[in-house]
């Protein structure tokens, strides 16, 4: 199978899950013998990225609405290139005619992408991890603009430009892979592109860098982690705020953040007296995430927002690590309160302080709760997502 995979940032040069998920895909793909070609955008991060390897399976070319961490609205001159240099690059990578198009983030990125594949009958599938089926044609700043004018203006553009102008509508026979029921629901009451065959397929935990540890009885030193996208809503400084009420309590927070909100989280742990008993990191290696977790008593996972999916409380569970959870959007459809987790309110520091101490005082509670986390882990691998992926995208090229 020829797969051309289009999405907005590939790893090494990536923000969070969604972009390394699709990775972990590519590269099982290609183990398996299946040729695939990534066209993602130019945006590159630095530090070690900048040292990364050439990846041949890799054109950065596209460019998007998006750039130091905001959405951008650029000219009218400026938007037409974009488009342009964006539908040049996509016939660069429709040259050897892949079997299937594979569309993934596409937050920020040109919409038309997904039409000129429409318009060319190609086989698609879209493999849909956070709502950008929802949040997108509002942010790509060409079809967006369109979509306030009359569609007869915005059909004369699109002869007389030759670039597509309106928010693309799925065929029937191209499937939408959703992660979660949730983003499922989510898509088809407030989506503005439109689909008609899907499949939730949930994702899953790498067992090379999340190999299942195993459960032993260990004693309690209070060490409690929070890992993830450090942003308001995640809610990390619902987690300081119980830590107040922890004494014995050690709180490490690790992921990339917004430069503002991490100085307004160690503001608050300074005001409420804990900062010495809080620390904030960058993001790590993710090779190295697996002994974070297995150091600490509990994870925390206090997001005030409804999450897609939700892979860290999974990762923790690989661990061995018990989970104090609010179960929201996705993350509600594997956390289950008194089975492999602890539910707790949003925004509720006290609930996070009874269930801490809950854990700290009780064995087999921890036991349990571990026990079950590693049998939902366990359920939910990044092998499983690929194979399944795979099985729809040779589905879709008629290769099955």
């Amino acid at each position: 199978m020829r797969v051309l995979v289009v999405t907005n940032l590939y790893p090494p040069h990536a923000l969070g899950g969604y972009e390394k998920s699709c990775e972990d895909v590519v590269e099982r793909w290609m183990a398996a013998g299946h040729e695939v070609h990534v066209l993602c955008t130019s945006t590159r991060f630095g530090g070690d990225n900048d040292a990364a390897p050439p990846q041949r399976h890799v054109s950065r070319s596209l460019e998007w609405y998006w750039a130091d961490h905001q959405v951008v609205r650029p000219p009218v001159r400026r938007r037409v290139a974009i488009e342009r240099n964006n539908q040049r690059a996509l016939v660069d990578a429709l040259a050897d005619r892949p079997d299937v198009v594979s569309f993934w983030a596409m937050g920020g990125t040109s919409l038309g992408l997904i039409t000129t594949c429409i318009e060319q009958d190609l086989p698609m599938v879209c493999v849909v991890e956070d709502d950008w089926l929802v949040y997108a044609p509002h942010i790509d700043a060409w079809t967006s603009a369109w979509s306030k004018r009359p569609r007869w203006l915005g059909r004369v553009a699109t002869r007389v430009l030759r670039l597509p102008t309106t928010v693309p509508v799925l065929p029937t026979q191209s499937t939408v892979a959703f992660a979660s029921e949730y983003l499922r629901q989510r898509a088809a009451s407030d989506g503005l592109i439109a689909f008609s065959s899907s499949a939730v397929v949930p994702l899953g935990t790498d067992p090379i860098d999340f190999p299942s540890r195993r459960p032993g009885d260990r004693p309690w030193h209070g060490k409690l982690l929070a890992t993830g996208r450090i942003e308001p809503r995640k809610g990390f400084d619902t987690a300081i705020r119980a830590l107040a009420e922890l004494p014995d309590a050690t709180l490490r927070i690790i992921g990339p953040g917004v430069e503002e909100h991490v100085a307004g989280l160690r503001a608050l742990a300074t005001d409420l007296g804990v900062a010495d008993r809080v620390s904030i990191e960058d993001a790590i290696p993710r090779s190295l995430l697996a002994a974070a977790y297995a150091e600490a008593d509990a994870y925390l996972f206090p997001s005030r927002w409804d999450e897609p999916f939700g892979m860290v409380p999974l990762e923790a569970m690989t661990q061995a690590t018990p989970v104090v959870a609010t179960r929201r959007g996705g993350s509600a459809e594997f956390l289950t309160d008194g089975l492999n987790c602890i539910e707790v309110p949003s925004d509720d520091p006290v609930a996070i302080v009874a269930a801490v101490r809950a854990l700290a005082k009780d064995g087999s509670l921890r036991r349990r709760l571990v026990n079950g986390g590693l049998t939902t882990s366990a359920a939910y691998r990044i092998d499983r997502f690929a194979s399944e992926l795979e099985a729809l995208h040779l589905q879709a090229a008629s290769l099955v």
